[in-house]
Order: structure tokens, then C-alpha cells, then sequence
């Protein structure tokens, strides 16, 4: 399941967080990591086992 990280510059205010911003001001940033370096609950993403 992917995470989603929301980089801004700080200064917004709660209202304007919730609204979130016009698709056009979007910026997307794919950082593939392997599934050595990646755990959830204990586990390595590498030794789950796929269903």
C-alpha cells in the first residue's frame, strides 16, 4: 500500500490544508524502495508473502 508524504511551505492554515489545492499545483515524486529497506509491524516488505 503506498504512503502519500505532503510536503509544503508552512504558513497555511488548518482551513486551507483541508481544502487542498488545484490538481495543476500538484507536484507527484515516485521514490522507489526496495523491500529490504522496508518494514511494517516487524515484517520486511521482502519476506511477506504475496496472496
Amino acid at each position: 500500500m503506498p504512503v502519500v508524504h505532503i510536503s509544503l511551505i508552512q504558513g497555511r492554515g488548518k482551513e486551507a490544508k483541508k481544502a487542498g489545492a488545484p490538481k495543476e499545483s500538484v507536484t507527484v515524486v515516485f521514490h522507489d524502495i526496495d523491500g529490504d529497506s522496508w518494514a511494517a509491524g516487524g515484517v520486511l516488505f521482502s519476506d511477506r508473502v504475496k496472496k
